[in-house]
């Protein structure tokens, strides 16, 4: 099922396809994202692997793409928000970017 966003921010679609979705189209989650960004001109969160639910990879419409914030709060209410990115994505420009800690920049 794919949901439309309400404005310019935030993220309404939803793709759900599992290991079918990568089967049918011999791509790993990443590069399907910058595929569909790119094609259909919008942003993507795509899961980053770790631990932290606050976490994600922002897929630019430009199919550039790196690590950002989510706010925890907006997202226990179902809104995912993005509060900065931890390094320069150079289609988001706007993102103000606040790196990690030394500790944290392997994750």
């Amino acid at each position: 099922m794919l949901t439309p966003p309400d404005g310019d921010e935030g993220f309404g679609w939803i793709l759900t396809g599992d290991t079918e979705l990568a089967a049918a189209t011999g791509l790993r989650e990443h590069d399907l994202a910058v595929a569909l960004a790119r094609a259909v001109g919008v942003r993507a969160l795509v899961d980053d692997g770790g631990i932290h639910p606050d976490r994600w990879v922002l897929v630019s419409a430009d199919g550039s793409s790196g690590r950002v914030l989510t706010d925890p709060d907006a997202a226990a209410d179902g809104d995912l928000r993005i509060v900065h990115a931890l390094e320069p994505i150079s289609g988001e420009p706007q993102l103000a970017v606040v790196p990690p800690p030394d500790w944290a920049r392997d994750w």
